[in-house]
């Protein structure tokens, strides 16, 4: 039966954990994993250094480096606003260009959120979204997604497509404004991608929220299928140790 399993936590490192619990109790495998994070803001650098230095150890990928996929947070501090950020990172030679042109889909979410070749041309989904609220007189609960996957090929993919398939962006009606992000996963790799993954989440939920001048409030995100499928008894001693 592929029941949907729900974990709720105020961080998305005791997200990540509560759902790592899981696929250990559960032979490393969930379908519909249902994963709650409600403050975007928490973070404990010593349970991140655990984490890295797993991560670094077993020849990993970074967690701050599969973040950066999602939302490049340093960037943004640097540059100020979303319209130096959405420059800097998609002109000629910019940053996605140096950092990722070379592979196909490795490192391709913030550009397809802010740089989407679609069939009428390119589109920033974000800077359009960000936009439309911002020039909007009404709270719109749930009239704004962003799109990852391209249709087609893409979306009968096993392997190398890009996981992440849409972002809903979702407003409370309060004052003052509440920001709110529904994510879904169609295969999720806790061992390698997800700590980062939620990471780059809460990053991307902040900035939306400072664009808006609204308060960031939480994260929803759904995982279809997740999985660690290497490093079991390894990963297991780290998860008891946190």
């Amino acid at each position: 039966m592929l029941n949907p399993v729900l974990v709720n936590a105020e961080s998305f490192q005791e997200a990540w954990l509560k759902g790592s619990r899981l696929l250990v109790q559960n032979k490393w495998e969930l379908w519909n994993l249902i994963v709650h994070i409600t403050n975007p803001n928490s973070f404990d650098t010593i349970f991140h250094r655990s984490v890295s230095r797993f991560a670094f150890t077993h020849n990993l990928l970074d967690p701050k480096a599969v973040a950066y996929t999602i939302f490049p947070y340093k960037l943004y501090r640097r540059y100020r606003t979303a319209s130096n950020l959405f420059h800097v990172y998609n002109k000629p030679h910019g940053f996605y260009e140096r950092k990722y042109g070379s592979s196909k889909y490795w490192g391709n979410y913030f550009r397809r959120m802010t740089y989407y070749e679609g069939t009428n041309g390119v589109i920033n989904q974000l800077e359009n979204i960000i936009n439309a609220i911002n020039n909007s007189r009404r709270i719109h609960k749930a009239a704004y997604t962003i799109v990852i996957q391209k249709p087609g090929g893409e979306t009968v993919k096993p392997l190398g497509g890009p996981c992440l398939n849409y972002i809903a962006i979702q407003q409370e009606p309060s004052t003052p404004k509440r920001l709110s992000l529904l994510c879904v996963y169609r295969n999720h790799d806790f061992l390698e991608r997800t700590y980062g993954n939620y990471w780059g989440l809460c990053e991307l939920l902040k900035f939306i929220a400072a664009e808006i001048e609204a308060i960031p409030t939480g994260i929803t995100c759904i995982s279809s299928h997740a999985f660690i499928d290497s490093h079991k008894r390894d990963f297991k001693r780290l998860v008891d140790s946190l």
